[in-house]
């Protein structure tokens, strides 16, 4: 397994303060990541993936980014495309214009690493982010979001992969990433997912109840502090995992005291590595990370 992680800017990051999106209350306005801790949990990630004996990819950060000041989270590599993990990878149209120069960028790189790529066309009214998706290639079944994605470029990216099933999941978190994970055990077969269901749309639920019972999988439902969390209080964003097979790696552990035993039912090890300078302007493991 290859797992794409991008190099950090030349200049600090977001050194003059991280914005506020509309739709992202993770973002500290104002904040100044600590250089110095950020770099080391980017090298912490690495080495532990490495351990995994994942090979990683370090992308170049793109030399415009280092010159203007330019509002990004290149860092964050897992948005602005997703692959079938077999060589080709969809150019996503991000929702947040702010963000759109990323894939870009992405598209340009990964083209000169040879990987097959397709855009989704730039036109109104179709978007989606890496963040919004969960891809499980052996199972065929792509989990999507339905806030920074619409339904139209979930469907794309669905019927550019041919995937058996696609699984909505509507709520007003800006990434699926932020309350749900799947966990797929050491044969890479997706065994159960995990989701925040509380702050996702009744019908959604239902029908990822549905999903699971029929897969004969399990659910476990978590709390939002486990998640993004409320208007009132931010959570730990545990959700925000790269599920590897065997494993789940992610930035903190469960408080739900559901997911630690299950886990271990199931045979997979749930590894945390700090990312709290990334989550300054929203972000986490799976963010950081994109499987080839």
């Amino acid at each position: 397994m290859k797992i794409l992680i991008s190099q950090l800017p030349q200049s600090p990051w977001w050194q003059n303060g991280v914005p506020l999106y509309d739709d992202n209350p993770a973002m500290r306005l104002g904040a100044m990541p600590d250089q110095s801790i950020l770099e080391k949990e980017r090298l912490d990630l690495i080495s532990i993936l490495n351990d995994l004996n994942i090979e990683i990819i370090e992308l170049p950060f793109p030399s415009a980014y280092n010159a203007d000041p330019i509002k990004h989270d290149f860092v964050y590599i897992r948005d602005p495309f997703i692959t079938n993990q077999k060589g080709k990878a969809v150019i996503l149209r991000m929702k947040e214009p702010n963000r759109r120069g990323e894939s870009t960028m992405a598209g340009q790189l990964l083209e000169k690493m040879g990987m097959e790529i397709t855009r989704i066309p730039d036109k109104p009214g179709l978007y989606a982010e890496g963040g919004e998706f969960y891809f499980c290639p052996q199972d065929g079944v792509l989990f999507s979001g339905a806030c920074r994605n619409n339904i139209k470029g979930a469907e794309w990216v669905a019927q550019e992969f041919n995937v058996d099933e696609l699984v909505l999941m509507k709520s007003n978190a800006f990434h699926i990433d932020t309350l749900f994970t799947p966990v797929i055990n050491l044969e890479n077969t997706l065994v159960a997912v995990i989701a925040c269901t509380s702050l996702m749309e009744k019908n959604s639920v239902e029908n990822l109840k549905l999903f699971t019972k029929r897969k004969g999988i399990e659910l476990v439902e978590v709390p939002p502090e486990d998640a993004i969390g409320t208007v009132n209080e931010l959570g730990e964003f545990a959700v925000n995992c790269e599920p590897i097979p065997g494993y789940l790696i992610g930035p903190t552990r469960f408080r739900s005291n559901k997911v630690a035993p299950l886990l271990k039912e199931l045979g997979v090890m749930h590894i945390t590595v700090p990312t709290t300078q990334f989550r300054l302007s929203g972000g986490a493991i799976h963010c950081l990370t994109n499987e080839l």
